[in-house]
Order: C-alpha cells, then sequence, then structure tokens
C-alpha cells in the first residue's frame, strides 16, 4: 500500500516539481525505514521545531514522458 501511494504522489507531481520531499518525525522509525530504505529518498538534514525532531527526506521526480530535444 505504501508503495502504490508514494508512486502515485511522483505521479502526481510529474510535471509540477522537480523533487517530492517528507518530513518525518525522528522518533517514528518505521517511517524512516519505509521512506528511505524501502523508497529510497535521500536524507537531507533535521530541525526541530518545538520539542519535536523532523529530518527532510526527498526523491527525485522521474517524467512521466522522455523529456524531447
Amino acid at each position: 500500500m505504501a508503495r502504490g501511494l508514494f508512486d502515485a504522489a511522483l505521479r502526481a507531481a510529474s510535471g509540477r516539481a522537480e523533487v517530492l520531499v517528507a518530513f518525518i518525525e525522528l522518533t517514528n522509525q518505521a517511517s524512516w525505514r519505509v521512506h528511505v530504505d524501502g523508497f529510497g529518498m535521500t536524507p537531507l538534514g533535521e530541525f526541530t521545531l518545538g520539542d519535536r525532531a523532523y529530518g527532510v527526506v526527498a526523491s527525485p521526480v522521474r517524467p512521466t514522458t522522455p523529456p524531447t530535444a
């Protein structure tokens, strides 16, 4: 199910964005494993908002049609 949602997000972003970004609470290791280990998203950094720490991950959006020359 998670793979289907991720693929749908990539399709929806295709032609509209260059990257797909997610913010994951660092205590949520299951979500981290799905996004980074499962989907291959790249960790970009961390930030804290209030008393919660988050990781930022991103994946390039693949175009749905090949670019024309």
